[in-house]
């Protein structure tokens, strides 16, 4: 059953308008091949990857040059083929650095997949948990939480619902609409395989109404399965969250504190579908993506890439900055993370580029608190932003607890709709952040 997403916005007219120009519209998706790949070793949530190559080693395409012992962690492979050039700190989108591979694309794409599709439906579960394990596959919408251990359910959870998530809700981002227009069927056959991992529950994916292309092609490759039902849901900003495409697919809501799985539900990413059927079906690893670069671009496009292609690179790609350049998000617009350097590389997380030049910088500049209410109508978690925000700035975190900064989602729905520009959605995840770390503190000394 379906109901109105509690809080969130839709967008204004005239954000309609650029929402309208800054989201490709294209048949095919444009193929980037980059000189060298830039692979970190931590991209995905969890324990990072130790390297397993050296420099002046040759390694195939889709070839483990990284892993851990962790069984929350997730396996990272050479998206090209070629030589391992260096293993070096290199920058990372948080504005730190992080352990790095570099490899120099020989161009030749070497590697050991399938030339014909491994049949997985008399397979046992286990052998298919760990084809997908062995791929290294993270949520590609974003947060990276390795996929092998969303399979990993204690057996008391009755999983009745897979949720598969096409929504992609981030204003300007259009990566899952054209995956969803080319990859339809590929798609399906992942949500068919995780549906036998989970005993073969009901699959429902949510698709918001400004994708008419992808909604006709998902609706065809699903038209063969009773069990799949493909909702087109209003385009209303954070539907696409977690917590919020549940409550308005299926009118339940998660705990605070719980997962989707305590009340019978497993979410996925289209793209994640997507992942599982080339890991599966083909022992390709989890090593392109499809990224939209757009912003002040001069030709926006959606481009697919090796994972570890450069934020740089990919602008140039797209015809480079139009006028000068003054803020790069890595992701989209209201939860991705603003870089300073354009030698990021992309990650299995990294959905888009989003570019702004100086002509914009009005759109972020912060003014003072009004008191209009507007981040608290907006927040999906029923939060009361300002105060949040309010009381981490004088650092009372004892208050930023009372009033739940732990639950916040971080969609930025409350920075979005400021008229004074305030970072409400930084200040609160800060908040959240520092609420949890001094319980865990205060749990070491208990």
């Amino acid at each position: 059953m379906k109901k109105k997403v509690t809080g969130g916005f839709s967008l204004s007219p005239p954000l309609k308008a650029l929402k309208q120009k800054l989201e490709i519209q294209q048949s095919q998706v444009a193929i980037f091949e980059p000189n060298m790949v830039f692979i970190p070793l931590s991209q995905h949530i969890g324990a990072p990857a130790q390297p397993i190559v050296q420099p002046g080693d040759y390694v195939k395409q889709g070839q483990v040059i990284g892993e851990s012992d962790a069984f929350v962690s997730a396996k990272v492979h050479a998206s090209v083929s070629g030589k391992v050039l260096d293993i070096t700190e290199w920058p990372n989108q948080n504005n730190e650095t992080t352990q790095t591979i570099v490899i120099e694309n020989d161009f030749t794409y070497d590697n050991d997949f399938l030339s014909t599709p491994f049949h997985w439906e008399e397979t046992a579960n286990d052998v298919i948990k760990q084809k997908i394990q062995q791929a290294g596959i993270a949520g590609k919408g974003g947060a990276t939480f390795p996929t092998h251990v969303k399979f990993a359910i204690d057996e008391t959870k009755k999983i009745d619902t897979l949720v598969l998530n096409g929504a992609e809700c981030e204003p300007f981002l259009s990566s899952d609409a054209l995956l969803m227009e080319q990859k339809a069927e590929q798609i399906i056959e992942g949500a068919r395989i995780a549906r036998k991992l989970l005993h073969d529950p009901v699959i429902i994916i949510g698709i918001e109404d400004d994708k008419p292309l992808a909604i006709a092609a998902m609706k065809k490759a699903a038209a063969p399965y009773s069990f799949i039902q493909i909702e087109v849901l209003p385009t209303v900003y954070p539907t696409g969250g977690e917590k919020q495409l549940v409550e308005v697919l299926l009118d339940r809501e998660v705990p605070l504190g719980k997962l989707t799985a305590d009340i019978g539900v497993i979410l996925m990413n289209v793209a994640t579908s997507f992942a599982i059927t080339e890991a599966v079906c083909w022992n390709k690893p989890l090593i392109n993506r499809y990224t939209t670069v757009t912003g002040d671009v001069q030709h926006p496009q959606v481009i697919q890439s090796p994972i570890g292609t450069l934020a740089g690179e990919l602008i140039d790609f797209a015809g480079g900055f139009q006028g000068a350049p003054s803020k790069v998000i890595l992701g989209g617009p209201m939860m991705g993370r603003t870089v300073t350097t354009l030698r990021v590389p992309t990650t299995k997380g990294s959905n888009g580029v989003l570019v702004f030049n100086e002509d914009n910088d009005w759109l972020f500049t912060e003014n003072p608190c009004i008191r209009c209410n507007k981040c608290v109508e907006a927040c999906p978690m029923r939060l009361m932003p300002l105060s949040i925000d309010q009381y981490f700035r004088a650092g009372d975190y004892d208050k930023c607890d009372e009033l739940l900064a732990e639950a916040c989602i971080s969609c930025g729905a409350c920075t979005f709709v400021c008229p004074a520009r305030r970072n409400l959605a930084a200040t609160i995840t800060d908040a959240k952040n520092k609420v949890i770390a001094l319980k865990k503190e205060a749990m070491q000394h208990a």
